[in-house]
């Protein structure tokens, strides 16, 4: 493989360009961010504190965010600029640079005496600068952190969700679910697209809540699942068993329309059950997971236009109800003395569905990821993996009958995440991928990501 296409080497005037009008579009974003940092800056001078040692910039003890905490309010600001390029392939030589701003608002009412366990979360989003997804010839998206901008440039998302906590063990949400953020929770390779890996197999993992091809874009490639989600959910945790029902919108939230007419087009419900276990004192995790939907999808048994896309499908007919299963396992290998949760180890999940309406019949993904455990650099994270999406048969032979031949799509991701200081990150990341377009080579991106929290 070539690293840079003859004809189409990588135009670094074009990208300084565009990173400087990017730059200045996030200052203007992030300019209310600083408002109070002077305040707290003076406050560490006069105490001589360490503000490397803070959670986001802008913490100080005894400062405001410290004091809102007291008064059950906790915010924080993340700011990622990501630039990737495609360095070989059909497309070698493309290259782009953006990010996103994201915004949290945690309110907990029991902290003033109110509400005895409710907790609000609010998140907002807004994706600024370009990206590499629906230019490269990939069927997974390959930047999950902005794959789903909408014409533009330019898209804002806000989702709110509130939790009551029943007991100990059992809690239930409801509102409008952020998928990404939920999948940074999982142990190993979380972290959304923002700072662990990028492409979509491992940053949203599918769960089989959703099967959408309205919305359009980058991000509908694949439709196993949605990146948000409108419905409620029941958790439930005790010792080593944890489980979890859920209730959904089949489509993905981010139509305006299903905020505005929830559950039209049907529901979607599910669950999972898991195990935590320890093997010789080492933290490990297995979850099954299944999911049914009496949605109507596309009937890929008889398409009549395809025009590269999934989401670009049509069908002279259509299919009711979809099924969608799999396993999730995670098993550190090494791991923190005193803080299990910072280790490294091995994850894997298998995925298995109906293949029609579902383009995907089944998935799988293996890999090591975790926390870099040597002193003074736990807080790095690394990993490599390996995924493969297997296409659905019918769809497979519609296309064939197109005269569009496809066939599934593999590829392995490797990225090492340096933590500067507990705020601020920079991070590198690799992939090859196998398209799912035959007559298409090998495609390899670089990237490098920049993550600063306040």
């Amino acid at each position: 493989m070539h690293l840079f296409n003859q004809n189409k080497g990588l135009n670094y005037r074009y990208a300084f360009a565009m990173a400087r009008i990017a730059l200045r579009k996030l200052t203007s974003l992030t300019v209310i961010c600083f408002v109070h940092l002077p305040i707290e800056t003076l406050i560490a001078q006069e105490q001589q504190i360490d503000k490397s040692m803070g959670e986001s910039l802008s913490d100080t003890p005894g400062g405001a965010r410290e004091i809102a905490r007291g008064y059950g309010v906790e915010t924080q600001i993340w700011s990622t600029q990501i630039f990737q390029a495609i360095t070989s392939g059909d497309k070698g030589g493309v290259s782009r640079y953006g990010g996103k701003m994201d915004g949290f608002l945690k309110l907990r009412p029991e902290k003033l005496g109110l509400w005895q366990g409710f907790q609000l979360d609010v998140q907002y989003e807004h994706y600024f600068g370009l990206d590499v997804n629906r230019l490269d010839d990939a069927l997974l998206p390959v930047n999950t952190a902005q794959a789903y901008l909408r014409a533009g440039g330019y898209h804002s998302a806000l989702s709110i969700t509130g939790s009551q906590q029943i007991n100990n063990e059992l809690s239930v949400t409801v509102g409008k679910f952020n998928l990404m953020t939920l999948a940074s929770r999982t142990p190993l390779i979380g972290g959304g697209g923002l700072n662990t890996f990028m492409n979509r197999a491992f940053a949203l993992p599918s769960t089989g809540v959703s099967y959408t091809s309205g919305v359009g874009g980058a991000g509908d490639r694949v439709v196993l699942s949605s990146p948000y989600s409108l419905g409620g959910m029941i958790e439930y945790s005790k010792d080593q068993l944890i489980a979890d029902i859920f209730l959904t919108d089949p489509r993905s939230a981010q139509d305006p329309r299903v905020i505005q007419r929830p559950f039209e087009q049907g529901v979607a419900i599910g669950g999972g059950i898991g195990l935590k276990t320890s093997v010789a004192t080492l933290n490990g995790t297995h979850m099954f997971r299944a999911a049914y939907s009496n949605a109507t999808g596309i009937n890929l048994a008889n398409i009549s236009d395809f025009t590269g896309r999934l989401n670009s499908i049509n069908s002279v007919g259509t299919k009711k109800g979809y099924w969608f299963s799999s396993y999730f396992f995670t098993q550190n290998l090494f791991q923190n003395l005193q803080n299990p949760e910072q280790a490294w180890g091995i994850f894997g999940l298998y995925t298995l569905s109906d293949g029609n309406p579902t383009p995907i019949k089944w998935s799988m993904l293996f890999g090591l990821a975790g926390n870099n455990l040597l002193e003074n650099r736990t807080d790095d994270r690394w990993g490599i993996g390996l995924y493969h999406f297997g296409v659905s048969q019918q769809l497979l032979t519609s296309l064939q009958q197109l005269n569009d031949p496809r066939k599934s799509e593999g590829g392995i991701e490797v990225f090492y995440n340096l933590s500067l200081n507990k705020w601020s990150y920079l991070s590198a990341d690799m992939q090859v991928i196998d398209p799912w377009n035959p007559s298409k080579p090998f495609e390899s991106l670089m990237s490098l990501r920049m993550q600063t929290r306040f």
